[in-house]
């Protein structure tokens, strides 16, 4: 028997910054400095994953708002890649046993849930790289000419 947790997954909130751009949601992980590009059908798994929700409920959602037939192994899948991404709060969900329960089928493959995860350089990164440019570029410049 699952026990709660896997079966009504609940989003992470704390320590993102989100924003919407068209369809998709980018996400902005201030712990691990990711940034992160959620396609619709993961924005509707991540924005539905309210710990209330089961799998089957989340499936029968997304299949409304997108007009598909409701598959959990899209479900399954999104919650995959967002515990991936850490974007769900201490989830449960085997990968080993969702990886053996995934099956997609026509319609449900177009509308495959994407999270695309970027690492983003930190604020003193950054400073060191414009720091050892300008350095350089100041070296460079006073430099005497060649005859």
């Amino acid at each position: 028997m699952k026990d709660t947790e896997s079966t009504c997954p609940k989003s992470r909130q704390r320590g993102l910054l989100i924003d919407h751009v068209g369809d998709e949601t980018i996400i902005y992980d201030e712990e691990r400095q990711e940034a992160h590009s959620l396609n619709r059908a993961a924005t509707l798994v991540w924005q539905n994953s309210d710990g209330a929700r089961s799998i089957s409920q989340l499936a029968a959602l997304v299949a409304a708002e997108l007009g598909i037939e409701s598959n959990e192994s899209v479900v399954e899948y999104a919650l995959d890649k967002l515990e991936s991404a850490h974007l769900l709060e201490d989830s449960s969900v085997s990968r080993r046993d969702l990886v053996k329960r995934m099956t997609f089928a026509g319609a449900a493959a177009v509308v495959l849930p994407v999270v695309l995860s970027i690492a983003t350089p930190t604020a003193a990164m950054a400073a060191s790289q414009n720091d050892q440019g300008q350095d350089n570029n100041k070296q460079g410049q006073n430099l005497p000419s060649q005859p």
